[in-house]
Order: structure tokens, then C-alpha cells, then sequence
């Protein structure tokens, strides 16, 4: 059995996705409650309700197997969790570790205006970086920065990027050294862990996760210390931007990837109503109407997050506004409109089941390898495919994953662009099967809303 939760600060919902498809859905309100304490409310009501719903079917047909959870035959084997409404930057200021062959002419050349996350920055320019090729342009100034951190307080957040660091990270993961050794910092983030060819994009996304991360720390402790209680056998998983889901633990080092989750989620939930894997849908949600399209059973995806700060470096489902897309709408699929709230769409039909916490729960297991290579033939290109794709397999099977459900979905070579021709960038993703494997993806019975 699966359950996925979509937490706010004024509501929680939970679902559960039984193997034979059936489920049921539980909603309560945070009010005056802390985020641990009411979690613990939904899962206590969840779970209880699950017990119900298997002891009635065992009733119901005498032989059956017994309760689903705490006892019962089918435990609760996942927990998803979506916390993206909480994740919002924070003002803490972060320290931006810029490294290139100069500093900027001028002040107005560190892109600072307009930028909101930079302008909250404090910006170190250090001597170093590399060319395309990772041929290293300038030699990094180790004592430079080890001056300058010398006096800084303990406990800052750094982002450090430099030119060139997605074919030589080295420059930056030397500059990290010298932070952990000098500035005692409270997180040290790097530019390179982001796939963008633009340095800008890196460092926004950087900064903007450093942001992030205090208050991801903050929720990962407080949901593990719940869960590890009430379902001491779940695996806990959050929801990512590109509608599938990761292992807890990754919250709190980048919060990035799930700050936009709760959309995506939604689509997958629409999908589960609507008993699809592929096809366009149109949802009706309480933050208005969009468009988006199902794969194979997982959402399409675009390369970048358009944030209101800027692009960020985090693959996130592709996502239409309706209006924009009302010329697709006769080749849509109906729309979903969330309990409560009154698509004013024709034909739209409501889902009895929240579909941000459905899609959590049916959300599969992802993983992406992003790496910047160079290559001289095809055989080269062949070779870097195959190692990345294996390299997908290896992470989802060591975080439980079974290998027969391992599916790599998308695995391509992309040309850098305005770069040397030689140098690419390799993309695979790939997925384990989630809810959807064993019954909860096509739907199935539902039970209304209680609580």
C-alpha cells in the first residue's frame, strides 16, 4: 500500500493506494497546529481508515485478506510527501563564492539588479576557472580565499560557482574545502550539481537552494520523527518538480528540485482519475486551470523552472496555463477539478480524492544523470549513453528499487549550445515503478473525503 500526503500550512491531505486499486482519502486542518503535530493527526486518522476499509472487505467477502495496515496483511509500504508549499526562499543572506579569471569591470556587471536572490548575496570574487574543454584558464587562488573567509562569522551558507566547472568541477569543490576547514559554514553548495550550460543559471539555482535548506532541515527532522512512529517499515519519499519523487533524506540538501512539486503532482493524480498514462490533460485546480501530457506514465518535462527570480536549473513537468492552450483543449482530455472547487470548463468531472496527494502517492521513483562530456566519434557517444544509463539503474536499485521495475525513459545526447562542437551534454531519466506497478495507477474504487 502507498500513501502520499500534500501538506500546507492551513490543510493536510492523505491518501492511500491499496494494490488492488481501491483507495481512500482523509483531510483535516492545520489550524493552530504545529506541521509535526498535525502530520501526526492525518497519518493516525489515515492509517486507522485503511484498517476499516480492509476489515470491512474482509467482512464482505469472508477469506480475504485481513486489515492493510498495522497488522494486516498489506502494509503500508511508501510514503510520499509533498511540502512544496512551504518551501518559499527565505531572506537569510547566502555568500556567493564567484570564481572566473577577473572580477567584474563594474558593480553594475555582477548582475545584481533585478535579481532578488542576488541582491540578498554577498559575492566573493576568487581568481580561477576552466575553458569548455576543462582546460584550466586560470590557476585557483587558494590563499585569496582563505583571506578572505579568514575573519568571516561561522554558520554562513555558501554558493559556489565557477566558469567552466560542468566539464572541471574541481576549482569549485577546492574552494568547498577551504570553506569547511576555515568558515565553519552551516551548508556549502555547488554550482556544478545543476544542469544548465548558462553560469547564471547555476548560480541563481544555487543561491536559491541555499535558501531553502534551513527550512527543508526543519521538515525533514520533524516528518521522520512522525513517520519512523506511526509507519516504522514505510519508505519516505518527497515529490520533485518533475512529477516523480526522491528519498526524503534529499530534501533537506536540495529543497530546489520539489519547490514547485505540488502541479505535477496534481497531473499525476488527474491521470490516476482518469485512468491514463498517456495523453494530454487539462486540470482545474484552486490556483486556476493548465494543460499538461503524460508519457508512458510519467508528465512530460521541460529543461528549466521559469521562477519569478528567473530560469532555475531544476527539471519540472511542462505545464500550459488553459488559456494559453485553448486551441489544444478539443484533443484533451476532460478536465479534473479538485474537491471544492468548480471548473468552470465544460464537461469538467470532480475527482473524490485530492489529486496532489493522490499524485504523490502514485508518483514513481526517478532519477537523472546529467554530465558534460567531449567526444570525438559515435562510438564515444554510444559509450557515454550507456555508462550514464547504467549509472541511473545502479542509484534507483540501491534505493530499493527492484531492477525488473527499473525503465529508463529518456536518454539523449544534446549539443551545448554557442560551444565547441565537440563538447555535449548526456541526459538519461529513468524510473521505478511506483503505485501505478501494482494497481494504484489505474485507478479503482474510491472512498469520499472524511474529517
Amino acid at each position: 500500500m502507498h500513501v502520499g500526503v500534500r501538506i500546507t500550512e492551513s490543510v493536510m491531505a492523505g491518501v492511500y493506494v491499496r494494490s488492488d486499486g481501491r483507495r481512500g482519502m482523509q483531510q483535516i486542518r492545520v489550524a493552530d497546529d504545529a506541521v509535526p503535530s498535525a502530520f501526526d493527526r492525518l497519518l493516525s486518522r489515515l492509517i486507522s481508515e485503511a484498517r476499516k476499509d480492509a476489515a470491512a472487505e474482509a467482512d464482505a467477502a469472508p477469506g480475504a485478506d485481513g486489515a492493510a495496515a498495522g497488522g494486516g496483511s498489506e502494509q503500508i509500504s511508501t510514503l510520499t510527501v509533498d511540502v512544496s508549499a512551504l518551501l518559499t526562499p527565505k531572506p537569510e543572506p547566502v555568500t556567493v563564492v564567484r570564481i572566473a579569471p577577473r572580477p567584474p569591470v563594474d558593480r553594475a556587471h555582477e548582475l545584481r539588479d533585478g535579481e532578488a536572490a542576488l541582491s540578498r548575496a554577498r559575492i566573493l570574487h576568487v581568481a580561477g576557472g576552466h575553458t569548455t574543454l576543462g582546460e584550466e584558464l586560470v590557476p585557483f587562488d587558494a590563499e585569496g580565499l582563505r583571506r578572505i573567509v579568514a575573519d568571516v562569522a561561522p554558520g554562513g551558507r555558501y554558493a559556489v560557482t565557477s566558469v567552466g566547472s560542468l566539464i572541471d568541477s574541481s576549482h569549485e569543490i577546492e574552494a568547498g574545502k577551504i570553506l569547511l576547514e576555515h568558515a565553519a559554514p552551516a551548508s556549502v553548495g555547488y554550482s556544478h550539481h545543476f544542469d544548465s550550460g548558462s553560469f547564471g543559471t547555476r548560480e541563481r539555482t544555487a543561491v536559491i537552494n541555499s535558501s531553502l535548506i534551513p527550512e527543508a532541515e526543519s521538515l525533514v527532522t520533524s516528518l521522520v520523527l512522525v513517520a519512523s512512529t506511526r509507519l516504522p517499515h514505510a519508505r519516505l519519499y518527497v515529490t520533485t518538480n518533475d512529477g516523480g519523487c526522491v528519498p526524503l533524506a534529499r530534501l533537506s540538501v536540495t529543497p530546489v528540485h520539489s519547490m514547485a512539486a505540488a502541479r505535477a503532482s496534481e497531473l499525476i493524480g488527474a491521470a490516476v482519475v482518469c485512468g491514463i498514462d498517456a495523453g494530454r490533460l487539462a486540470v482545474a485546480g484552486p490556483d486556476g486551470a493548465y494543460l499538461g501530457e503524460m508519457i508512458d506514465g510519467v508528465a512530460a518535462v521541460r529543461a528549466k523552472l521559469a521562477g519569478p527570480e528567473g530560469a532555475i536549473a531544476t527539471k519540472a513537468a511542462h505545464l500550459v496555463p488553459l488559456p494559453a492552450a485553448a486551441s489544444d483543449r478539443p484533443r484533451s482530455h476532460p478536465v479534473v477539478a479538485e474537491p471544492g472547487h468548480t471548473a468552470e470548463i465544460p464537461d469538467a468531472h470532480p475527482a473524490v480524492v485530492d489529486l496532489c496527494a493522490l499524485g504523490a502517492a502514485s508518483s514513481a521513483l526517478t532519477e537523472w544523470t546529467h554530465r558534460v562530456v567531449i567526444i570525438s566519434n559515435a562510438e564515444d557517444i554510444r559509450q557515454a549513453l550507456v555508462a550514464a544509463e547504467a549509472r541511473v539503474r545502479t542509484r534507483l536499485v540501491a534505493l530499493g528499487a527492484s531492477p525488473s521495475h527499473v525503465r529508463v525513459i529518456d536518454s539523449r545526447v544534446v549539443a551545448t549550445t554557442y560551444q565547441e562542437p565537440r563538447v555535449v551534454a548526456v541526459r538519461v531519466r529513468a524510473v521505478a515503478s511506483g503505485a501505478g506497478a501494482d494497481g494504484g495507477w489505474r485507478g479503482g474504487e474510491s472512498h469520499a473525503p472524511h474529517g
